[in-house]
């Protein structure tokens, strides 16, 4: 899947937004995340924790590409749960006086046939949250 916005901020800034990787709580609901490496790009570990009452969802992951932004940026991640599997990709570019995010994401449950079994039913949950988390991202990256 993937989800795009526009931001009338450089790409720099956007930039700056998408890979404040503690800030992504401020995106995805009842989500922390905790940078595990202080190390910035290819082998940061980060640890996203989502939370309802008792229940709880740990994502860690791993930064397996960073390309920060000359004229464009580009990161990846892998997820290294038992629980949630798969790759994100965020590009950062260009576009007009500003920029555009571009999140690609395959992220489901691990291991990749069970996420490739429940494709459609990920995706119901998935499109709104993706759409909402680019447009929040964006919008930060305008005014924050």
């Amino acid at each position: 899947m993937v989800f795009a916005e526009g931001s009338s901020a450089p790409v720099a800034r956007l930039w700056q937004v998408a890979t404040d990787w503690s800030g992504h709580g401020r995106f995805f609901p009842l989500t922390t995340v905790q940078v595990d490496s202080s190390a910035t790009g290819v082998g940061q570990r980060l640890h996203a924790t989502t939370r309802l009452g008792p229940l709880h969802l740990d994502d860690p992951m791993v930064v397996t590409r960073w390309s920060p932004p000359g004229e464009r940026g580009c990161v990846e991640l892998t997820k290294l749960g038992r629980v949630l599997g798969g790759r994100a990709r965020l590009d950062v570019e260009p576009v007009g006086s500003g920029s555009r995010l571009r999140w690609t994401t395959d992220v489901g449950p691990a291991p990749a046939r069970l996420r490739r079994a429940t494709a459609p039913l990920s995706r119901l949950a998935a499109i709104p949250l993706y759409r909402h988390v680019v447009r929040a991202i964006a919008r930060e990256a305008e005014h924050g």
